[in-house]
């Protein structure tokens, strides 16, 4: 049996070559595994951001929603109003058609927060990320008012049934109808807000099928 024996040590210049061609080795390693993690996290990051490039899309749609609904809320406001007058007086209200809540499109920030639990929002640009924040959070406002609006016209509804009421009830009524009033003008600010500086580059979809029905039949009510 053949027994190799160590080959003796050379000098320094020999021992230097060996250190580094292992240094170089794992710098080479190294900066594979960062390629690695780099090429991974790019990934991640062009995911999120088309998620939430689409979900700002979906909410556009919904605030331009809101804008398309503007000038038949006031309408209807102003038929409303002119009831209240009427009844104050002892008068029939006079509506040509039953009062109805506008019809509801809600803005969604679920990827949004499901980007907040992740770790691909530390990877993008700051700039970029900011921007997706302050867009978001105009957002969640517009779905909380809207919610809220939603259920101030459903009191509002109950107009529509004057021979039943009593004092306290119309006294309710004045009450919703200027919380809806408040509301209309809040709404009026929070759109143009973030259709001119939380869009994100985006553009709205065009309403179309039940959405559309809807809106026209509100519209329709309100003439």
């Amino acid at each position: 049996m053949d027994v190799h024996k160590p080959k003796p040590w050379r000098g320094w210049r020999e021992l230097l070559k060996e250190v580094g061609t292992i240094v170089i080795g794992v710098l080479i390693a190294l900066g594979a595994e960062q390629a690695v993690e780099s090429l991974h996290w790019r990934h991640e990051v062009a995911s999120e951001r088309a998620a939430l490039s689409d979900e700002a899309r979906d909410n556009l749609s919904a605030v331009n929603y809101r804008i398309e609904e503007d000038a038949c809320i006031t309408r209807r406001l102003a038929e409303v109003e002119d009831g209240l007058r009427r009844q104050a007086k002892g008068l029939p209200i006079g509506f040509k058609a039953p009062v109805s809540k506008p019809p509801l499109w809600v803005a969604t920030t679920g990827s949004w927060d499901i980007a907040l639990s992740g770790q691909a929002l530390a990877h993008m640009p700051h700039a970029e990320k900011l921007g997706f924040s302050d867009a978001f959070d105009a957002y969640k406002a517009f779905a909380v008012l809207r919610n809220e609006e939603d259920a101030i016209w459903r009191r509002l509804g109950l107009i529509n049934h004057p021979d039943i009421l009593g004092p306290n009830d119309w006294a309710g009524l004045h009450q919703a109808f200027s919380e809806a009033v408040e509301m209309n003008n809040r709404m009026k600010t929070l759109t143009k807000y973030i259709m001119t500086s939380a869009a994100l580059g985006r553009r709205p979809i065009t309403p179309n099928g039940a959405v559309l029905t809807d809106l026209r039949a509100f519209c329709a009510a309100s003439l």
